[in-house]
């Protein structure tokens, strides 16, 4: 068996406070913190590796994870998290929220500007809020469908302005965001990522006058004007995007001089070139970590991953009808040793996932599930008590029909492409057949959030954020529809009676309790659901092996943030 670990991918939506979280201490040599004596160098170049393009720079627009790591450098957000805590705190601005939870009062900083020199005001909050509600490209509208006046805006078109939405008429740094109910998720789904856009530049795509201008907007390509510690220069697709230091960054100017996002064929390829020097950041396979751990001038830091590698089921397939039957997506949990995969791809770098919430996140389940411990026996009786025969060729079949479906990963991703494998092996050995596919990243994603094409099966990842509100990926409301050009994360058009409600009461609680402690009960019932009914084969949470020089200084990663400080990174001559 070929043995390989994964590397985060796909971009999910994001989730509220975690208040506690834990993580792993770094394994291996580790770059961070100055030594006695030690001066901050300006200068240098971070090139981090990657094993697939940007799609966009445009934080509207952005569904994975490539997209929003360089959007992340040019565009800031209000908020930010502790990277190991993932407590929030203030970042473009301070906030309050009043007594009955509906209306969220925020300044800006005074300080904050673009890199054109304006100040950053509230209707630049106000810009990029109206620019999910104008495009049809975004996956984002639950986000902000909860504001006072959202629906007559973006929904109606009837409305000029989104009346929930108000600028402080003596000060344009302050506003106010009313909401109609109380949305526990609203600090990150609605202010915590990059959704500050400048008005100078997009409030011509956010008139009464304007449709979906937004979505192919010249500056969605080539932002001229940004707030992050980095500003763009070029974009070569298919090759790297290079950001040059801000120098007017409102935090203070970066001291790396570049941040290139460079694009590499796999992970052998990204390990080389960071023992080469040609990449200073990567993030490796478990294949790798004792070559590069023996390597004099690399230093890893191990931590947790919030997010996950699985293998989703269109359930809603017309080609592949067994995906619908619970006894069979049971069977096919029962019938791959996720076990093994973690002990012989992860060498034990991870943990096994069974639901949807990671460890790591405060809503993981702790309660009692279902643990699918590798079992043939189990799974073919279960595909028995489904309807199938086995046939004299070894597959199970009924009606004629074969028990048969394909399952695509993206190229590249040897991780991926290792558990492919080992799905098409051992499935075959509890008679299923299975039909193996790869594809480019960018081309799956375009498939799988529009659903243009019917993938029957798939593997890939979520990159979860600090907010665990599953409402973004499991939602009814996010099945994409072609026909309407309708974009959406819930890829098998999954629905499981009850799953809507704990969900909604888990974000808008009708008692307006957004404690933890009354959410975390209900995302224990939906993970009691999605567990049963098993959607996808929740596969495992990898730990996030992160390689960078030994002599960068002040690189302190955690499974909330890697690049919280960037600003501040170094390297020591």
């Amino acid at each position: 068996m070929r043995q390989f670990r994964t590397a985060r991918v796909f971009a999910a939506i994001a989730a509220a406070v975690a208040i506690v979280a834990t993580a792993c201490a770094p394994s291996g040599p580790t770059s961070g913190a100055p030594g006695p004596g030690e001066t901050p160098v300006a200068g240098g170049r971070f090139v981090e590796g990657s094993f697939a393009d940007i799609k966009t720079m445009q934080p509207i627009l952005s569904s994975d994870v490539p997209s929003s790591t360089v959007i992340a450098r040019l565009y800031e957000g209000l908020i930010q998290a502790d990277p190991k805590t993932g407590e929030l705190k203030p970042n473009l601005g301070k906030w309050t929220v009043s007594a009955d939870g509906l209306t969220y009062n925020w300044e800006i900083d005074a300080g904050a500007n673009w890199t054109d020199g304006k100040p950053i005001i509230a209707q630049d909050v106000a810009t990029a809020i109206k620019a999910a509600g104008k495009s049809k490209k975004t996956v984002r509208k639950t986000n902000f469908q909860d504001i006072v006046g959202w629906k007559e805006f973006a929904v109606d078109g009837t409305g000029d302005e989104i009346s929930g939405f108000k600028v402080d008429g003596a000060n344009p740094k302050k506003f106010a965001v009313t909401f109609s109910k109380v949305f526990c998720p609203a600090l990150v789904n609605v202010f915590g990522s990059s959704y500050v856009l400048p008005t100078q530049v997009f409030g011509k795509y956010v008139t009464k006058a304007s449709k979906d201008e937004i979505d192919t907007a010249p500056e969605n390509e080539n932002p001229s004007v940004t707030s992050g510690p980095f500003k763009f220069k070029e974009w070569r697709k298919g090759d790297q995007v290079v950001l040059d230091k801000n120098s007017t960054y409102w935090k203070g100017a970066p001291l790396l001089d570049q941040y290139i996002f460079k694009v590499v064929a796999d992970s052998t390829v990204l390990a080389n070139q960071l023992k080469t020097g040609e990449l200073t950041y990567g993030t490796i396979e478990a294949k790798d970590y004792d070559d590069i751990a023996k390597q004099e001038n690399l230093a890893i830091a191990e931590f947790q991953q919030l997010g996950y590698t699985y293998i989703g089921w269109n359930v809603s397939s017309k080609d592949a009808p067994a995906l619908g039957d619970l006894k069979i997506r049971q069977a096919l949990a029962y019938g791959l040793d996720m076990d093994a995969v973690v002990k012989n791809i992860l060498f034990g770098h991870g943990t096994k996932m069974v639901s949807h919430h990671p460890a790591v996140s405060w809503a993981a389940p702790s309660g009692a599930l279902n643990q699918y411990p590798f079992d043939k026996n189990k799974a073919e009786q279960l595909i028995k008590d489904a309807g199938y025969a086995k046939g004299s060729d070894g597959v199970y079949a009924k009606g004629g029909q074969p028990l048969a479906f394909s399952i695509v990963t993206n190229s590249g991703n040897k991780t991926r492409e290792t558990l492919l494998q080992v799905a098409g092996d051992q499935y075959k050995q509890i008679g299923v057949k299975v039909n193996q596919k790869t594809e480019a990243f960018e081309t799956m994603v375009d498939e799988l959030t529009t659903g243009n094409q019917v993938i029957q099966g798939w593997i890939i990842g979520w990159s979860l954020g600090l907010e665990p509100d599953p409402y973004s990926i499991w939602s009814e409301t996010q099945i994409p529809d072609p026909a309407n050009k309708k974009t959406g994360f819930n890829f098998g058009g999954f629905k499981a009676p009850g799953l809507e409600d704990v969900m909604v009461q888990g974000r808008a609680p009708s008692n307006g309790d957004c404690s933890q402690a009354a959410r975390k009960k209900q995302y224990e019932k939906f993970n009691q659901i999605v567990n049963e009914q098993q959607p996808y084969n929740f596969g495992f949470a990898a730990n996030v092996l992160a390689v960078t020089p030994k002599n960068l200084r002040e690189f302190a990663p955690g499974p909330f943030s890697t690049y919280w400080n960037i600003e501040k990174w170094w390297y020591k001559q």
